[in-house]
């Protein structure tokens, strides 16, 4: 509950207004540990909220990302992915990626020692983040080969 109160101030805050879709969006996302992609939270959305498009899922997906309350994970396999982010919230924690190559599960990755890293030659670029994304396969692939 105190996650969608945060969640509707940061979008008022920033001039957004808050939709019942927004919020459902939003709601979907913040509870996946999964990072999926808009596909996933619109079906997991049109559960609520049968006439839900998938353009409306898009849409407001670019407007939150927009105003930083999500964040999009590194597009894998061609298939954008993406996880809740509200700043000063545990969402929005700097973290890291852990990214299977085979099954394209992400998982958080919280690394200090990543947490450092600088871009020595910017080549005229305002560095503002620096995101690692370590790929491999996830323990249940391993167990399947």
């Amino acid at each position: 509950m105190k996650r969608s109160a945060d969640f509707a101030a940061f979008c008022r805050e920033h001039g957004l207004s808050v939709t019942d879709q927004r919020l459902a969006i939003f709601e979907a996302l913040a509870s996946s540990r999964e990072h999926p992609s808009a596909e996933q939270i619109h079906r997991a959305v049109r559960r609520r909220m049968p006439s839900l498009s998938l353009a409306t899922v898009y849409k407001n997906l670019e407007s939150l990302k927009k105003i930083g309350a999500i964040a999009d994970v590194n597009p894998l396999h061609e298939e954008a992915r993406y996880e809740a982010a509200l700043p000063g919230t545990g969402a929005g924690k700097p973290h890291h990626h852990l990214v299977c190559v085979s099954c394209k599960k992400v998982r958080d990755l919280f690394d200090g020692d990543l947490d450092g890293l600088r871009v020595r030659d910017t080549q005229g670029f305002d560095v503002r983040a620096v995101r690692v994304q370590a790929e491999g396969l996830c323990p249940d692939c391993q167990r399947r080969q």
